[in-house]
């Protein structure tokens, strides 16, 4: 649950964040495509993850990727033009489809099935929370400090995933038998 309410703060904190960055810079109309960039390397790297048979376990996945994740939003911090932007998104973008491919796996392997479903909702909340909360957060930081106030709360909601994924390791290494043949071989 902690993944998924620190992922649903990074979309809500991105999506008021590059918007307060292009209207600070006077492009307002570049949050559209720089939007659109994000969610094409999006869709590009979910495309090339699937298609790929990964020798790295999940549990390394996760913490890869998570890991990209965090120094990405580090990158943020750097820009200073809705191009140069949309540049750094094309990397936090890519970040996200093994992200969101990796949480249902290890929920199925760490939960019993009695209560799979239950847990599927309460991830779906957990994301639902972190995204409505990151939301008024990020929009109070970009009202105080600018587009860097509204950066530095999705660089915390990506860096408390890292923090996560790598302190889960050794419960998510003992969870591997759960993963079964299917989990082995598709990621």
């Amino acid at each position: 649950m902690g993944l998924n309410l620190a992922i649903g703060i990074f979309f809500g904190a991105m999506q008021v964040s590059v918007t307060g960055f292009a209207v600070e810079c006077g492009a307002p109309g570049a949050a559209g495509p720089i939007f659109a960039a994000s969610s094409f390397s999006g869709l590009l790297a979910g495309w090339l993850y699937g298609l790929r048979r990964w020798r790295a376990t999940p549990p390394v996945q996760l913490v890869a990727a998570t890991s990209v994740l965090s120094l990405g939003t580090m990158l943020l911090f750097t820009v200073g033009s809705p191009f140069g932007l949309a540049l750094v998104v094309i990397l936090t973008g890519a970040a996200i489809p093994p992200l969101l491919v990796l949480f249902p796996v290890f929920t199925e392997a760490t939960v019993d099935h009695a209560v799979l479903t239950q847990a599927f909702a309460w991830l779906g909340a957990a994301g639902a929370a972190g995204s409505a909360a990151a939301a008024a957060l990020s929009g109070w930081a970009i009202d105080t400090f600018g587009p860097q106030g509204g950066f530095a709360v999705t660089a915390t909601a990506a860096a408390a995933m890292s923090l996560q994924s790598a302190a889960g390791l050794r419960v998510l290494r003992t969870s591997q038998g759960r993963w079964g043949r299917r989990g082995a071989e598709t990621h």
